[in-house]
């Protein structure tokens, strides 16, 4: 089977298990053998319309959900939207996720030496934020307590906790991934590029 095939038999079997359904159970309440339905899951059956309206039914799933495209957006390193204002003159942020994503804010931050997010405590408008170490080494300050963090450490807290951070080295940059959730309104991302929203 081609890749480029809908599978809708992945889909319902991912949405049934989601709900801890099982596939006999789910064939009683349709009507269905279980065999035939262990099929359409392996997409090896495709069902009638009104057998996947009653099966799609039995799994509590709107059939618009389950045949909705994904949405799919590659960003490559030089599209990247770059915000501003945040947090200081040697920070650079750029958008990793698109963004109109509503979910989630992902960007990464390159700092030069001795760059920091400045002296004050700060708070995001999100509830959970991650921040990963690609390069170099990062001391965050979560009100009073001190993190150090090296290449390939996470720290997690929540965003509206009052905190700030800076490049550990005076000579050497560095790099961090930060992912906020849900994403940051649009009124605390500011865009250098006119073309964002």
């Amino acid at each position: 089977m081609a890749k480029s095939e809908f599978l809708i038999g992945l889909r319902l079997r991912r949405e049934r298990e989601a709900r801890r359904l099982g596939l006999a159970e789910v064939a009683d309440r349709c009507g269905l053998t279980k065999s035939f339905l262990s099929r359409v899951e392996r997409d090896q059956a495709s069902p009638s319309l009104s057998s996947l309206m009653s099966i799609c039914e039995a799994i509590g799933v709107a059939i618009s959900v389950l045949l909705a495209t994904p949405q799919t957006r590659l960003v490559r390193a030089s599209e990247r939207a770059t915000l501003k204002g945040l947090p200081g003159a040697s920070v650079v942020d750029t958008l990793i996720a698109p963004p109109t994503q509503r979910h989630v804010t992902v960007m990464e931050t390159v700092v030069g030496p001795g760059g920091s997010a400045g002296d004050d405590w700060y708070t995001l408008a999100s509830e959970f934020e991650v921040c990963f170490v690609l390069e170099g080494a990062f001391e965050f300050d979560l009100e009073g307590t001190i993190f150090h963090l090296d290449v390939g450490d996470a720290l997690s807290f929540s965003a509206s906790t009052p905190h700030t951070w800076r490049n550990a080295s005076v000579t050497a940059g560095a790099r961090m991934l930060v992912i906020l959730a849900p994403a940051l309104p649009d009124q605390q991302i500011r865009f250098d590029r006119e073309d964002q929203p």
